[in-house]
């Protein structure tokens, strides 16, 4: 018994070769679909008023790292409810103490859950709040200190909640 093997046309040749292409094209339409409607790409409020405040923020790190200000997260919340504390040390010497404390707690990964708290001082140069957490898993910290008509002390840390 033997097969007949078709011979390669002009027109098959034609068939293969466009339909390699319409799976490609296909592949990459629906690749840019999700890639397009999935994540706005948006990161940040505002980025070009905050690109051109670049500069003041190089500065206001700078004037934080000479002033002698250490700012330490001292306890995260080990479960979803639980504690948050920061320990603020400053030289006696320097600037006024903080008149506000603030903690904006990011969920990097899925929109919609951040939250932000004042944090009360507790004496002993620590400031604390109780929180709840929607969810496990890392979170983000950006924590603002704010002195009277002085510079805007910033850290950024993370923590997993279990």
């Amino acid at each position: 018994m033997t097969t007949r093997i078709k011979p390669y046309t002009g027109k098959r040749v034609l068939a293969w070769f466009v339909g390699f292409f319409l799976v490609v094209f296909l592949a990459n339409g629906i690749m840019a679909y999700f890639a397009l409607n999935t994540w706005t790409g948006l990161e940040t409020e505002d980025p070009y008023v905050k690109g051109l405040n670049y500069n003041n923020e190089i500065e206001n790190a700078r004037i934080q790292n000479a002033s002698g200000w250490n700012i330490e997260i001292a306890q995260t919340p080990e479960a979803i409810e639980g504690r948050f504390e920061i320990q603020i040390n400053r030289p006696d010497d320097s600037l006024p103490p903080p008149s506000e404390v603030k903690a904006t707690f990011i969920r990097s990964v899925i929109e919609g859950y951040d939250q932000e708290i004042i944090l009360s001082h507790l004496g002993n140069c620590l400031y604390g709040s109780p929180i709840k957490l929607p969810l496990i898993g890392q979170w983000d910290v950006l924590i603002v200190v704010k002195s009277q008509n002085m510079p805007i002390f910033k850290l950024r840390d993370w923590f997993i909640v279990k």
